[in-house]
């Protein structure tokens, strides 16, 4: 998740470590935090790859060297490839897709499409397991469980069925304003995105 978060802001404009490592903790916050150990290597290891470029600045105050990072053509087709990869992290997506959602405006509409359809399927899929679940504990004597332990695992599976129907229906409605806004368009103003 690091490396879109970094790579998205770069997407926006050239800017510090500090701002990201700042940005990256506001994401994962508030009880996580990334330690400088963890960002400037990972900092380090993106220019190697040529994703991102540094450029020093000398600065007033002693002498000191000011690096910011700047994204390169090669950086943005990984950006793309990242917001558009669907199977890493299957247990934290619900929180990247969150992020991604964040940086549709550096995607042409088609991309935004494709990850939004997979996004409502992913929720629904959850909705199904969970349903599916609640049926199995419902009717299974097997378990053992006492009537209030039965009732505190139904509420728990309704609380999260219900979060991922909500999942589902947020995603289906950017579907739909996304459809609305692209509806009697010419073909070439609906490809007006940033695709790197």
């Amino acid at each position: 998740m690091y490396e879109l978060i970094i790579l998205s802001l770069l997407m926006r404009g050239a800017t510090h470590g500090y701002v990201i490592a700042g940005v990256i903790n506001d994401v994962v916050g508030p009880f996580a935090r990334a330690s400088n150990g963890r960002i400037y290597p990972l900092l380090t290891q993106l220019e190697e790859q040529g994703f991102v470029t540094v450029h020093e600045e000398a600065v007033s105050d002693g002498g000191r060297v000011s690096r910011s990072l700047a994204i390169t053509s090669k950086g943005r087709a990984r950006f793309r490839e990242l917001m558009l990869d669907t199977s890493t992290s299957p247990r934290e997506y619900r929180d990247l897709f969150a992020f991604k959602v964040t940086a549709f405006d550096h995607l042409v509409p088609e991309d935004r499409a494709r990850i939004l359809e997979h996004y409502v399927h992913f929720a629904e899929a959850h909705v199904r397991h969970l349903e599916a679940q609640a049926a199995d504990l419902a009717d299974a004597a097997t378990y053992r469980h006492s009537e209030a332990e039965r009732q505190r695992f139904a509420a728990v599976f309704d609380h999260l069925t219900a979060v991922w129907r909500r999942e589902a229906e947020w995603a289906t409605e950017m579907l739909a304003e996304k459809a609305e806004k692209t509806k009697g368009r010419p073909r070439r103003a609906a490809r007006s995105g940033s695709r790197g």
